[in-house]
């Protein structure tokens, strides 16, 4: 998952008063506050709990205290405006989470936007970076696809959004879902995760 708002430069001070809390709440305060994207794969923060980042700090000096003690680090992916990428500390245990609804729809859609993809050799994800926005609307079909960030080839652009624009969910959004939805697509090599059964 991607959680993505504008961007701050590396060395300006923001004021931050985040709670420890959820991990993936606290990741989407520090955002909002930092203009900063995170990225990351969802069990990998879920049942986690944040640190407390309560004064002034830089946008990295914010986030390495927020990560302390979950089990994750972060990294910098200057390709995609300096967005932060969260990988799992070595050793680190997956910790089983009790995801309410507006998890389990993140994790549907973004199941769905997965099988869309994989389903065009043009589009299959694992070698290009790209930036989505979705808004689903209450009938659950997405109503809005667009590109934050171009996969770097224009025929590959036209067919995201081409695959996305027939998407439907089993169901409405929650209520307390927060939209748009921002998706990264990111190369294996900078954030495992699956991959297309039918690609190689």
């Amino acid at each position: 998952m991607d959680i993505a708002t504008g961007a701050s430069s590396e060395s300006q001070m923001l004021d931050f008063d985040v709670p420890a809390q959820p991990l993936v709440t606290a990741l989407a305060q520090y955002a909002t506050v930092s203009g900063r994207s995170v990225m990351f794969i969802d069990e990998w923060v879920a049942g986690r709990t944040s640190a407390p980042v309560r004064g002034r700090y830089t946008s990295h000096a914010a986030l390495r205290i927020l990560l302390a003690g979950t089990g994750t680090a972060h990294d910098v992916d200057t390709q995609l405006s300096g967005a932060f990428i969260l990988k799992r500390v070595a050793g680190a245990p997956v910790v089983a989470s009790a995801a309410g609804s507006q998890r389990r729809y993140d994790a549907l859609v973004q199941a769905r936007v997965w099988e869309a993809l994989c389903a065009d050799l043009r589009t299959a994800p694992g070698h290009y970076r790209s930036i989505l926005q979705l808004r689903v609307a209450a009938s659950g079909h997405i109503s809005q696809a667009s590109l934050v960030s171009s996969s770097g080839d224009p025929g590959r652009d036209a067919a995201m959004l081409a695959a996305l624009a027939n998407l439907k969910m089993d169901g409405p959004p929650p209520a307390d879902l927060a939209l748009p939805l921002t998706l990264a697509i990111l190369p294996h090599d900078v954030l495992p995760g699956p991959r297309c059964a039918t690609v190689h």
